[in-house]
């Protein structure tokens, strides 16, 4: 965060450096674009297991909870659609073998060379994605 011209002209103070720190760390954690999400693609080093919650995609999709556990070998999601018949990709940053939503195996779909779950939600319905992690 800058102080621009104190006790100068105008006393501008400038937020840019604070907020976009805070997006890079949520696009690490979370990916999203028009029909797709991806969880964990740029996750850091070190950052082994972890929880966040609140962060909205641009698929009108609010993602509730996004956790992981690298040594579980597990990382899950919930999602929230704003709008009904949305239908989005889900993929995983980190390797993974198989997924669950709502507890029931599915199977992946072949998505620019990643695989990626495929789901339509409805809106105001909570979806839970568990992925198991290799």
């Amino acid at each position: 965060m800058t102080d621009h011209d104190t006790n100068r002209r105008c006393d501008t103070y400038c937020t840019d450096t604070l907020f976009g720190t805070v997006n890079v760390v949520n696009e690490a954690l979370l990916f999203s674009n028009t029909g797709e999400i991806e969880i964990l693609p740029a996750l850091p080093p070190g950052w082994d297991e972890g929880r966040v919650e609140g962060l909205m995609a641009r698929t009108r999709i609010e993602v509730n909870v996004l956790s992981w556990n690298l040594a579980d070998r597990r990382a899950s999601v919930t999602l929230t659609s704003l709008v009904d018949d949305n239908r989005i990709r889900l993929k995983s940053g980190k390797a993974w073998t198989a997924a669950l939503v709502d507890g029931r195996p599915v199977d992946a779909a072949p998505a620019e060379a990643a695989f990626s779950v495929p789901l339509l939600l409805q809106a105001g319905a909570e979806v839970n994605v568990e992925f198991v992690l290799t």
